[in-house]
Parts: structure tokens; sequence; C-alpha cells
């Protein structure tokens, strides 16, 4: 007997509703105004709900701005359990990380990142975000390869974040010379990276997982 899906109550859709408008509000303010300090007054009101309103969703402004890029993390992490019990621990958390970074799901979280650029408050968010996605990786390699020194887990599992946020910080640069990012008035398309932005970043987070799997081939050798 099968077990029929889980139908999504209107109750239950109205609350995803209201979660994305506030994000969507959120990330609007920061859009309009980069550097500008944004608060639960003025996402509420954005958004048109109460300043309780807000908090009963989300703990904190920085919790709301942040959840492109937390959301792409989770994904990230729920695919380290899926990989055949056969692969290396330490290549399935690779090949996980790999699988999670489609162009469609980088979009929201390329258009964040540019956006934190200029926001201390979000930077500082992305930082703790990035820092537990290494966490849940060194719990997941705990199961998966128990036998293993704690520090070669802890270790491998920093490497593979630090990789992730090299390729993220090496595809910003190049819009440093396209003024994406200078003191002009911003307008909010100019933090909305196009299709082909969005899949030089992918590839970029391909090759930086494949180097680290390959051991960094390229700096095995020093100029003569």
């Amino acid at each position: 007997m099968t077990t029929p899906p889980h139908s999504v109550s209107r109750r239950e859709q109205n609350k995803a509703a209201t979660r994305a408008a506030i994000v969507e509000a959120a990330l609007d303010l920061v859009r309009r105004a980069p550097t500008e300090p944004v608060t639960a007054e003025s996402i509420a009101e954005a958004a048109n709900i109460s300043r309780r309103t807000f908090f009963n969703y989300f703990s904190s402004v920085e919790a709301a701005l942040n959840v492109p890029l937390d959301d792409f993390l989770e994904s990230a992490v729920a695919h380290l359990a899926t990989g055949p019990e056969s692969l290396p621990a330490a290549e399935a958390a690779i090949r996980a990380l790999r699988e999670s970074f489609t162009p469609e799901r980088l979009e929201p979280v390329a258009e964040l990142f540019l956006l934190a650029q200029t926001n201390p408050q979000l930077s500082r968010m992305q930082m703790e975000s990035w820092n537990d996605c290494a966490e849940r990786v060194v719990d997941f390699l705990r199961t998966a390869a128990p036998d293993a020194p704690a520090l070669a887990s802890a270790a491998f599992a920093h490497a593979v974040v630090g990789v992730g946020r090299a390729a993220f910080l090496h595809w910003g640069q190049r819009f440093d010379d396209a003024a994406v990012l200078d003191s002009a008035p911003p307008s909010a398309h100019r933090f909305r990276p196009d299709h082909e932005a969005t899949e030089e970043l992918h590839e970029l987070l391909l090759e930086a997982m494949t180097q680290l799997r390959d051991g960094f081939s390229a700096l095995q050798t020093r100029a003569q």
C-alpha cells in the first residue's frame, strides 16, 4: 500500500506565501539601498505586515535576508546522504555539493552574494551560514567515516566550504570593472546576474570542487 502524498493545507500555503513575501521585501530594500541598514519595521511595512508578524517568521532581520543562501546550503547538505554507501565519504561530500550547484539554484544566491558586498549586515550573516554548513559536513563525516581522525574531518569540511566561497569571490571580481559594486546610486537590476553570469559561477564552483578532489594538481610543481 502506497502512502498518499502529503497535501499542503491552505494555512500552510498562506504561511509559505507570507514568508516568501517577507524575504522578497527584505531583499528589495537592500537592492534599493545596499549600504543602508535594514530594520524589522522597514521590512514589515514593505511586506504589508506587522512587526510582530515578522518576528513570528524570523528571529532577526539577517535571518530573513539570508534565506536564499540558507536554502541553497540546506539543499547541498541534504544531498550528502543520497550517494551510494560504497562511495568514499570525502568523494560523497564533493559529489553532493556539485549536484546542488545547478544554475537555477544559484541564481538567487548569486544575487545575494553581490548584495552582501556592500552590506556588512548581510555579509556577516553569510559567513555564519557558510560556517554552519561546514559544521554539518563534519557531522556527516563523523557518521560516514567514524574511524577518521576528528581533525581530518574538520579540515576537509572547511576545505570544501572554503573552495565554494573562493569560487564566489573569484566570480564576484568580474563585476568590479562593470561598476556593479561602485558608489553610484544602485538600481535593483544591477545586482541581478544574468543567465550567462550565473552559468559562469556554476562552472567555477564545479572547477573548484574538482581541484579539491584532485589535490590541486596545478600547485604540485613550481616555476623554474
